[in-house]
């Protein structure tokens, strides 16, 4: 009787091909479309007012970082500082955007209030800018989607109209 002795040299949660993030996202992955967009845009003039890098650790991309941010926002309308940092550590498209950097927290705060504080509404103005340049948008003409809202809305109104209008 014979003992079968077999010895794995290898761990199942080690390295899988493909190597680079992108290959992980479908082409038609919004965060994709979100990063060529951005690349249209020239936001380095939006980031001169970063403190000269002197000592300390090597300073995350600024361009990275306002991607990031925008795109976080962009997806969730609002997101927490702590949301942020999670999801660059276990979210494949903020993975994508920081090039697998995870800033803190704190790093996205100083960031937002900082370095983004003077610019954010230059920023959002450009960013409106291409887009209606780009997608060719009509600013003379109002589009509603079919929503009713009415001034003095309460949860009866809507129930009840035919019976008030009576």
């Amino acid at each position: 009787m014979t003992k079968n002795n077999t010895i794995d040299y290898f761990k199942i949660k080690q390295a899988t091909l493909p190597l680079f993030i992108s290959d992980f996202l479908d082409i038609c992955d919004p965060v994709l479309t979100f990063d060529q967009f951005m690349e249209g845009i020239n936001l380095t003039k939006y980031l001169k007012c970063l403190p000269e890098y002197e000592t300390g650790r090597i300073r995350y991309n600024p361009i990275n970082m306002l991607k990031t941010v925008l795109f976080g926002f962009v997806t969730r309308g609002y997101m927490s500082l702590r949301e942020l940092e999670d999801s660059c550590k276990v979210n494949t498209r903020f993975m994508y955007l920081m090039d697998h950097e995870h800033p803190a927290y704190r790093t996205f705060g100083y960031f937002i209030n900082e370095v983004l504080a003077n610019s954010i509404e230059e920023i959002f103005y450009n960013i409106n800018q291409k887009i209606f340049a780009d997608e060719h948008v009509d600013l003379n003409q109002i589009y509603i989607n079919g929503s009713k809202f009415e001034a003095n809305a309460n949860k009866y109104s809507w129930v009840w109209k035919k019976s008030t209008v009576r």
